[in-house]
């Protein structure tokens, strides 16, 4: 494969924010523009990609692929609807311990899959700072509600401190006249770039139907909101793909321009 994977993690400091749902919607929105897309379930408290997408998994999942008792390549789900490649939770009575060294030997297998696009629907918190030299990019999903806002600001300061690219999808807007204004997210999280997305009654009954939103209505406002951070990546992995072939190239040449160097030495001998 002549290209790496352009990883995304769909994040949040808290449950209950829409995050699932965003990711499942955006792996749609990519897959309806012909990219290859991998979601995978890393939140290994909900296992929430199965029950917003009616799936009941009963073989390998992340926890197996994770502790090195599955494969990857073996363990994929694929949502026949859209012909999604899925890495689904593992349902478990108990929240299993996550050893850092196997979490990164999952990212390292991660970046040699060939997809275009990895969404990763990664547990409420901070992730794990082994695996930030991974990450294309982090997506903090909040609510417009001041304690929801303020704790995803922890998680942009950690992003920042790990140098890590990362944006801001404010989710359910529009529905409270006491949720934060356009000014107070711009103080409260600085320069970083974000989305807001509608609170839309077709959200409710998609999950109520097992459908993401993408497929159910594409002029829907959170569908739209959905295709604006979707044309946001195509760029973003465009660049990023632009800015490894150049450093495949400079490397090439620099092994030309020393091979000619080295010749050249070699006749003068």
């Amino acid at each position: 494969m002549d290209r790496k994977p352009f990883i995304i993690m769909v994040a949040s400091q808290k449950g209950g924010v829409g995050k699932t749902t965003i990711a499942i919607n955006l792996a749609a929105a990519l897959i309806y523009r012909d990219y290859r897309v991998l979601l995978v379930d890393s939140d290994t408290a909900s296992f929430s990609i199965m029950e917003h997408l009616g799936i009941k998994g009963t073989g390998n999942g992340f926890k197996e692929i994770v502790s090195g008792k599955a494969e990857l390549a073996d363990s994929l789900f694929v949502y026949q609807n859209i012909d999604l490649a899925i890495v689904l939770g593992s349902p478990s009575d108990e929240t299993p311990e996550i050893k850092p060294e196997h979490l990164v030997r999952f990212y390292s297998q991660l970046a040699k899959q060939d997809y275009d696009f990895i969404i990763i629907d990664s547990q409420p918190g901070l992730f794990q700072n082994s695996i930030a030299r991974y990450l294309n990019d982090v997506i903090i999903v909040t609510t417009p509600d001041s304690p929801s806002a303020a704790s995803s600001a922890k998680l942009a300061s950690y992003c920042e401190k790990l140098k890590v690219p990362h944006r801001l999808v404010i989710n359910r807007t529009g529905y409270s006249k006491f949720e934060l204004s356009k000014e107070e997210v711009e103080k409260l999280f600085g320069d970083v770039a974000y989305v807001m997305f509608p609170e839309d009654k077709i959200v409710p009954e998609s999950l109520s139907k097992k459908k993401p939103v993408y497929l159910m209505d594409r002029g829907a406002p959170f569908a739209a909101a959905v295709d604006e951070i979707a044309r946001v990546y195509t760029l973003k992995a465009g660049e990023a793909q632009s800015e490894e072939a150049k450093s495949k190239r400079k490397g090439f040449f620099e092994k030309v321009a020393w091979w000619t160097f080295k010749s050249g030495k070699d006749k003068e001998e």
